[in-house]
């Protein structure tokens, strides 16, 4: 009996939180619009390109780690790579973290760096928007768009979301 009220709480937390598995980005994106949760709020200001709102919303986050992981995306994305650097020594081995060092690497013009991080890089999305960011880097947009239009149907959740205000940003001129 106990085992059955666990999966039916699960199953109703996987339904009520579009982020997980959603395939409608305007739900997902009113979802975190109207959380109260400050990494939710975070993640609606980071993804609107709202830098200003999204770290206020960091200064709310308690978790050390979720928060330093926070403070790295917003210092990559305002191309402060020293001090992302820094922070990135003190997480975790992770694809994320390997990510932000390719991310980084590419935008110094170090391709052996890119390389040897790229190669620690195990999630397929991940790979797939490093070669993105390389595009755009390259000066091929066009190119870059399509990458992305490519990879967005096979997208839920999150990274459906991200792909889709990725995309947004690039079609406006802001990346």
């Amino acid at each position: 009996m106990y085992s059955i009220v666990v999966a039916v709480m699960f199953v109703f937390f996987l339904i009520r939180n579009p982020l997980l598995f959603g395939r409608d980005t305007e739900k997902m994106m009113t979802f975190l619009k109207k959380s109260k949760r400050p990494y939710f709020q975070f993640l609606y200001h980071f993804l609107n390109y709202d830098l200003s709102e999204a770290e206020k919303a960091m200064g709310k986050i308690r978790s050390g780690k979720l928060k330093r992981i926070i403070e790295m995306m917003l210092l990559i994305e305002q191309k402060q790579f020293g001090k992302a650097k820094e922070l990135l020594g003190q997480i975790g081995e992770n694809n994320a973290k390997w990510y932000s060092f390719a991310y980084i690497a590419m935008s110094e013009s170090d391709t052996e760096a890119l390389k040897q991080h790229k190669e620690k890089i195990k999630d397929i999305y991940l790979l797939k928007t490093l070669d993105v960011d390389q595009a755009i880097y390259d000066g091929k947009r066009e190119e870059a768009v399509a990458m992305l239009d490519a990879m967005i149907p096979k997208l839920k959740g999150y990274k459906l979301l991200s792909a889709v205000q990725f995309r947004k940003q690039i079609q406006e001129g802001r990346v």
